[in-house]
Order: C-alpha cells, then sequence, then structure tokens
C-alpha cells in the first residue's frame, strides 16, 4: 500500500474531516509551545497540511464552517502566538497550569511550572549534595589514580588493589611538596579502607605539611585507634610519628620525644634495613623535619635511600636542594635528573633541574624540561579541576621557565608563558621587564614602567632608567637614578637597590662621556657579585658584566670589554651578549680564528631563536663606537680594570 506524501502512517485516500474542536486544539499545540522551536513549527505545518487537504476537498471549500475554522487557526498559529524569540511564549506567562515540555526523544509530557521561588532551594540541595561528595578532614572530592605519575611504590597491609594505588600516588605527590593532592589521595584511600592505620600515618604527613595541624593530628589519632591492625613495619612508623608529635604517653618534652622516636626508628632499621619510608623519616627527624634540601646531618640519610632506591623521589628530590644550598650545584645534577626518572607525571621534577643548571650554564635542555613542567601543571589543573589560585608551584614554575625562555632568545615563546602568568594574576614584573628589554619591545617596557609605578617605585626607578637610555632620553634616565639614589639612601642595607643604582649610574657615566668613572664603578660592582651565589642564581650572573663589556665597547675600552666580556662567557656559558662581543672584537682585530669560535658560541647559544633576533643582535653590537667626547679622551689611562 503506498504511504500518504505528507502522512506517511495514514493511507493516501483517507479523507480528512477535521472538527472546530480537533482544528483549534491542533493550532494550539503549535501555540503553546516554545517559539521558533522544531517541535511547534513541525505541529503548525501538521495542521496547514491537514486543513489544506480538508478545505480544498469535494465540500469543505463550501461549509461556513470550513472558512471559519480556517481564519480562527491561522490567527492563533501566526498572530496570536509568539512569533518571535524576545516574546515570552504563553506558557511561561504568570498563572499557567500546564505546558507540555519537549524531553529526550521527541517526545512531550506535561508538567506543572515551578514556581520561581523554587530555585534557591535547588541551588541549595545542590550545594549540599556536592558538599556531602567531598572528603570529610581534607574537604575536596575524591582522588583518581592517575598511572604514571610517579614509580615510587611502598606495600602497605591494605586488601584493595586501588587502595595501594592511591596511597603510593599520595606518596609521589607528597615527595613533590603537592600537599593538597598527596591529602586528597590519602583519604581517598582511607575512605575505601578506614581501617588501615598505616594510610592514617601518610595522611597526616600530608596535613602536617600543608599546615593543617588540626587535620593531621585528627588522621594520626585514626592510626592510633587502628595501630593493633598494622604490620610490625607499619606500627613501628606509626609509633615513631605519634612520639615525635607528643601524642604517646610517657615521651617527655620535644627534645625527649624526638630521642624516643630515633631509637624506635633505629631499631626498626636495624630489622628491616631495606625499609625506605623509614630511612626517610630517620633523615627527616635527623634535620627536625626540615624540607628544600634539610641540612648536612640529612644527606647521609638521604644517600642511603638510594642504595635501596636509585629513583626514591623523595631522597633525589632533597639532594638536588641540598647541592644547590652548600653551593656545589654541578654535584647535584645527577639527583635531578634523578627525581624526573623518579617522576615522569609530576611537574615539580621537570623544574628542579633548573635551580642547578641555571647556575651551571647548562641550558641546552633545561628551557625544554620547564616547558615540560608547566605543560604538565596545564593538564593536572584540567583533568583534576584546580584553579592556578590553588596551586603553590605553577607561579614559580611559570617565571623560571619564562626566564629560561627570555635567556635563550626563544621570545615568541615567553610571550605565550607571559600571557599565561597574566591569566592567573601573577605579577613577574622584573624578568618581563628584562625580556621587553632585551627583545627590544620598548612599548611593552613602558607599559611595565607605568604598572610598576603604582606597586614598587625603586623597581620602576630602575626599568624606567634602562628603558631610557636604551632609547637615548638621557634627562629622563638622570631622574630615574636620582631616584634610585634616594633610594639607596633611604635604604642602606638593601643590596639590590645598590647594585641596581650602580649598573645604571655606571651607565649614564659612559653615555655622558664619563666612561672612566663610569666602567670604574660597574667593574667594581662586578668584582662584588661575581663570587657571590645568590645574584647567579636563574641564570643572572652574567648580567652586569654583560653591561660592563657593552659600556667598555661603546666607549672604546677594547681591552676592558674583552675582560668584560670573557668574564660573561666564564660565568655563563649560554651568555650570548658575550660570545657576540667577543665575536666583533676578535673581528675588529682580524683574529678570524676565534671570531669564528666565538661566533658558533653564539650560534649555539641562540640556536632555539629567529635568525633575524641574532642578526639584529649582532648589529647592534657592531655597531657600539665611541662617542665624540670619548675619542677626545686620553685613552692611556682607560683601560680601567676592577679595583685600580
Amino acid at each position: 500500500m503506498k504511504t500518504h506524501p505528507i502522512f506517511p502512517n495514514s493511507s493516501p485516500n483517507m479523507v480528512f474531516r477535521p472538527t472546530v474542536k480537533g482544528l483549534i486544539a491542533t493550532a494550539w499545540m503549535g501555540y503553546s509551545h516554545k517559539p521558533g522551536s522544531d517541535t511547534m513549527r513541525k505541529h503548525q505545518s501538521q495542521f496547514l497540511a491537514q486543513f489544506l487537504l480538508q478545505f480544498w476537498g469535494k465540500t469543505a471549500w463550501k461549509s461556513y464552517l470550513g472558512v471559519f475554522s480556517l481564519c480562527s487557526t491561522l490567527f492563533l498559529i501566526f498572530v496570536a502566538s509568539p512569533a518571535s524569540e524576545g516574546a515570552p511564549p504563553r506558557r511561561n506567562r504568570p498563572g499557567a497550569i500546564a505546558t507540555q515540555t519537549d524531553v529526550p526523544g521527541g517526545i512531550t509530557q506535561t508538567a506543572k511550572e515551578k514556581p520561581a521561588k523554587e530555585e534557591p532551594a535547588k541551588k541549595e540541595k545542590e550545594a549540599k549534595e556536592s558538599k556531602q561528595s567531598k572528603l570529610e578532614l581534607c574537604e575536596l572530592a575524591p582522588a583518581k589514580y592517575w598511572p604514571g605519575l610517579c614509580l615510587y611504590e611502598y606495600p602497605i597491609s591494605c586488601k584493595n588493589p586501588e587502595t595501594q594505588k592511591l596511597f603510593n600516588q599520595g606518596l609521589g605527590y607528597l615527595y613533590s611538596y603537592v600537599w593538597m593532592e598527596a591529602a586528597r589521595s590519602m583519604e581517598t584511600a582511607a575512605k575505601l579502607e578506614p581501617d588501615c592505620p598505616i594510610i592514617w600515618w601518610g595522611l597526616a604527613r600530608a596535613f602536617h605539611h600543608w599546615g593543617k595541624n588540626a587535620q593531621a593530628n585528627k588522621a594520626l589519632t585514626k592510626a592510633k585507634e587502628a595501630l593493633d591492625k598494622a604490620s610490625p613495619k607499619e606500627k613501628a612508623l606509626i609509633r615513631a610519628l605519634l612520639q615525635e608529635k607528643g601524642m604517646e604517653a610517657g615521651v617527655g618534652d620535644q627534645d625527649a620525644r624526638k630521642k624516643v622516636a630515633i631509637a624506635t626508628l633505629d631499631e626498626l632499621i636495624a630489622e628491616f634495613p631495606s625499609d625506605q619510608e623509614a630511612w626517610w623519616m630517620r633523615g627527616q627527624l635527623a634535620g627536625n623535619f626540615a624540607l628544600f634540601g634539610g641540612n648536612k646531618s640529612t644527606a647521609p640519610f638521604y644517600h642511603a635511600i638510594l642504595r635501596i632506591n636509585p629513583v626514591h623521589p623523595g631522597a633525589n628530590h632533597e639532594l638536588t636542594h641540598f647541592y644547590e644550598q652548600i653551593r656545589r650545584p654541578a654535584l647535584g645534577m645527577p639527583y635531578a635528573n634523578g627525581y624526573i626518572e623518579s617522576s615522569p607525571g609530576l611537574p615539580h621534577a621537570f623544574h628542579m633541574q633548573a635551580h642547578l643548571a641555571t647556575r651551571i650554564g647548562r641550558w641546552d635542555k633545561t628551557g625544554d624540561r620547564s616547558s615540560r613542567a608547566v605543560e604538565l601543571q596545564k593538564e593536572y589543573h584540567k583533568n583534576v579541576g584546580v584553579e592556578p589560585k590553588d596551586d603553590h608551584q605553577y607561579s614559580h614554575h611559570l617565571e623560571i621557565l619564562f626566564i629560561s625562555l627570555t635567556h635563550d632568545g626563544r621570545f615568541a615563546e615567553a610571550r605565550v608563558i607571559m600571557e599565561d602568568a597574566r591569566k592567573a594574576k601573577y605579577e613577574h614584573f622584573l624578568p618581563w621587564v628584562r625580556f621587553a628589554l632585551v627583545s627590544r619591545d620598548f612599548d611593552l617596557a613602558t607599559k611595565l614602567v607605568a604598572e610598576l609605578r603604582k606597586k614598587d617605585k625603586n623597581m620602576a626607578a630602575y626599568a624606567g632608567a634602562w628603558l631610557a637610555l636604551e632609547q637615548g632620553r638621557f634627562e629622563d634616565a638622570l631622574a630615574e637614578v636620582e631616584a634610585l639614589r634616594q633610594a639607596v639612601a633611604s635604604n642602606p642595607k638593601d643590596t639590590k637597590l645598590s647594585l641596581w643604582l650602580n649598573e645604571m649610574q655606571g651607565w649614564l657615566y659612559c653615555v655622558q662621556g664619563d666612561s672612566i668613572p663610569g666602567l670604574e664603578l660597574i667593574g667594581r660592582t662586578v668584582q662584588k657579585t661575581k663570587d657571590d651565589f645568590s645574584h647567579h642564581s636563574w641564570g643572572l650572573g652574567a648580567t652586569l658584566m654583560e653591561r660592563w663589556g657593552l659600556c667598555a665597547m661603546a666607549t672604546g675600552k677594547t681591552a676592558v670589554a674583552e675582560e668584560a666580556f670573557l668574564e660573561a662567557v666564564a660565568h655563563d656559558p649560554g651568555s650570548v651578549v658575550g660570545a657576540v662581543g667577543l665575536e666583533e672584537l676578535c673581528r675588529r682585530q682580524g683574529r678570524t680564528e676565534e671570531m669564528n669560535r666565538y661566533g658558533a658560541l653564539a650560534d649555539k647559544a641562540w640556536q632555539r631563536a629567529q635568525p633575524s633576533d641574532l642578526a639584529e643582535l649582532r648589529r647592534r653590537i657592531a655597531g657600539l663606537k665611541p662617542e665624540t667626547r670619548a675619542q677626545r679622551e686620553d685613552t692611556t689611562g682607560a683601560q680601567t680594570t676592577p679595583g685600580e
């Protein structure tokens, strides 16, 4: 049987004879739906088709009833019904009793309109349900297990494999200082097996480092209550922490508690010499629970752990910090690499190497590793739903990556990271100003200086002097230097301010033609800082030496310039200014072999930079020549060195 062309479920010979009630009811179905909805258009088109079939039938067109039906229903559809998206549908007007509601699958149902006052109640219910879904102590949503974050495993006496995975994950976070996630993972594990005491012990550790001592004590109390269910190793670990915190009876004052806890751990290590957590806790007690490398008392215990497990995340992390602290950064690099190997999915592991690499000029990998840290952190924010403001490591990681990219001439990438920091409402003004001036973006530098005026007047004076000198606005530079001088007079013990003043004052002297006092001032500053370990952090050790060399070259003091640039590349093998400066000096003197060697060093330093940026740097340094006044000076005593 053929189907009807408009109504496929009916016979093609079927005669439609709608009544007034039927026609008006059909029109009302279209009228009552949301304007512009597919359902309304469907009802209207079906009705019109149905009516026209009837109206143009053999007798319907002669019927007054048919004419009346046509006029009245067309009025309901196209005049009385809301035709635009902006008009409120009749069904939503006050007093509406019932409406038709679209539901999935194209089925309609009748539902009573809910009063608007029920909306706050709904939100309150949702908030209550959200709160109920959070973990009791850390007040966070339960953790998910993320494979590959950290390789470290410490078997505990639990029954559920998921519990063990979350416990291991919590330790991985703990050893990377991600206290919030360590607590989340541990408490989720505890929710799976609340009678497993060692999990509460791990949770207490996370809370202590997170600064939530009340929650830490609650967790440790739960560990104490279930102590009889712990294995012998776990029982000793829990008791040692209870003793150190004074939560076991008869342990005495703080010094006595520490001795009792040490004795408990020593007995544990004697019986189980390969227990990594026992060695870790013993090292923490030796250093009074200090992190960030601890002290010389803790290092032997971390080395002992690595004899058992070379990729223990905590031991590698702490030794990286330790060798930075004792000013032996080169010795710490194996542990920085071991930390990355131990924790391939944790951002902080990829960041930590920069603490050392930027001090010893290992720029070949540090930028990419720092980039990986930020990539992992962004994935963490997205996957776990954490806001950047709640991630205490993110700001530091972004800043160090930005410094690395700027140092390597990777300006386009650095600009993206700067925007990320801006979006997160971080303020890294000094690195941003350095970037703007090194990349020759004077418009950006001007905006940053204007912002700094409202936040840090002293830094604004330093940045403003630098910008003015780069642009040849010497009167403005003089005013900024005077502001720095007044700041130093008010804060004579502020070493940073003194360094800023000496650098800008010396540079200003040089451009004004007073090259000898200018170079002497910058040279003395170099002497004071070249062995200052803190000054050399994050690859900034060569900056004053580079300024010294540039000023010397601009004033025709070739010997001083060469000394300065040699110092720069000695302190930072990635100093592109030092390398290009030496390349240009050798070119001027016809020292071709050395010129090529320093040119290759510059190419390596900025191998990831845009070729045009390196070419522009070479052009600017090649253009540094003495001013007229400097040419008239007696050059016999011009080749000053620091301390002369």
